[in-house]
């Protein structure tokens, strides 16, 4: 046998360490391939996230039309509080006028109260 060809020893440690490498590839690639999820299944989870944020995004807008509802309903108050306040001082405003104008044609007259 020439100097530089391996002996079968050799030949045969290096076939097994390349069974043995090739061995422990092979389990590490079955073991990521069972980590993996089916088509199917992120199919229907991906389904199922799009439904979930389509039924919050219809929660937040109704809870949005809801406040904007009821922060139009206390603008709405506020005013007819407002109004009802303007009211009540004109007519006591009026009120006063309307007992001095009395008061002033009884003397003016002379007319007993």
């Amino acid at each position: 046998m020439p100097a530089d060809e391996p002996t079968l020893g050799e030949v045969a440690r290096t076939l097994a360490r390349f069974a043995d490498d090739t061995r422990s590839r092979f389990a590490e690639l079955n073991t990521a391939i069972g980590l993996m999820v089916t088509r199917d299944l992120y199919e229907a989870h991906r389904a199922a996230m799009q439904e979930d944020i389509r039924e919050l995004h219809a929660q937040l807008k109704a809870e949005r039309d809801a406040r904007a509802a009821d922060e139009k309903a206390d603008r709405d108050s506020r005013a007819a509080d407002r109004r009802m306040i303007q009211g009540a001082l004109i007519a006591a405003g009026l009120s006063l006028v309307v007992t001095v104008v009395a008061a002033a044609l009884v003397l003016a007259l002379g007319l007993k109260p």
